[in-house]
């Protein structure tokens, strides 16, 4: 569980709502590939269709290596996204086998505007532990949170996401994340933020994943969209900070690099790198971790 909905919805150029394209029917593929400095690998690819009502199947399997070790995912699951100015709602729920596991999988992410400016919602995320030991003894998460983004001026934002995580066992993790974004120039997209994460745990220091009884941090950036070519939009952004563990700390930062295609193009796509040394829920340590991720996603309308 490296990334989870909370992350991706905070991270959407500094406010909770991700305008898009509107749901229509489509052909989807999306690839994923990350590694990180504790020596575990993880390979996703998917392929599913959307109905011109929303509706939708998907397929999608994995790939898990460490050192003297590797296992296999396959995952089918049942779509739903509807989207419009004022709400969108993407949803799926279905069944992966995982490293010889059985697991019931799916995710919901619901954003209402209740007026100009001020959005509610809320996530749900329900998956497999994908560290070592948690693929090995089959672990799962449900991830819940209520979701709000309220702009205080026209370039000022904050974005919170509340909620816990409940562990397959015995483990909850109350979080609380936040974003406050400040709009420095429209016509680059530019944004200074600062964002927050802290945690604990009611069952800390296990073994299948990096869980201490608290954990803090603090990072301050900035980000940049604007459109490079004909249909072409970049994204990027870059934050450093602090994190505290159980009474210790270090330096953390991040870094994200992306093109996508403009909102009014038919074929919609998405390409992404990222990297932080920021100690993720599949980490087995915090000093000198680092992590890295790649990710592809394509829809074709149909």
């Amino acid at each position: 569980m490296k990334t989870t909905l909370l992350t991706g919805l905070l991270a959407c150029s500094g406010t909770l709502i991700c305008t898009g394209a509107a749901a229509q029917q489509a052909i989807t593929g999306a690839f994923n590939a990350s590694h990180d400095s504790d020596g575990f690998n993880e390979r996703k690819q998917s392929a599913g269709y959307t109905g011109p009502q929303g509706w939708g199947v998907q397929l999608g399997a994995a790939q898990y290596y460490a050192p003297g070790w590797s296992a296999n995912a396959a995952v089918l699951s049942g779509t739903y996204k509807a989207q419009s100015a004022q709400r969108q709602l993407h949803a799926a729920v279905g069944v992966a086998r995982i490293a010889q596991h059985d697991h019931w999988v799916g995710s919901a992410d619901y954003l209402q505007q209740m007026q100009p400016g001020t959005s509610l919602g809320f996530s749900v995320e329900r998956d497999a532990v994908n560290s070592q030991l948690g693929l090995q003894r089959g672990l799962a998460y449900t991830a819940l949170a209520l979701v709000a983004d309220h702009a205080f001026t026209d370039r000022f934002n904050v974005g919170v996401a509340g909620g816990t995580t409940l562990f397959s066992h015995s483990n909850q993790r109350p979080l609380l994340r936040t974003r406050w974004s400040y709009a420095l120039d429209e016509r680059y997209g530019l944004n200074a933020f600062v964002k927050t994460r802290s945690y604990h745990n009611s069952n800390p220091n296990r073994a299948e994943y990096f869980s201490p009884n608290h954990l803090n941090e603090a990072s301050l950036g900035g980000s940049v969209r604007w459109a490079v070519a004909d249909n072409t939009v970049l994204n990027a952004s870059l934050d450093t900070g602090r994190q505290w563990v159980d009474g210790s700390s270090q330096q953390i930062w991040s870094a994200a690099l992306g093109l996508a295609s403009s909102r009014e193009s038919k074929v919609q796509w998405r390409l992404g790198l990222e990297a932080s040394n920021s100690a993720s829920a599949a980490a087995s340590q915090t000093a000198f971790y680092r992590y890295a991720t790649a990710a592809l996603r394509v829809s074709i309308p149909w």
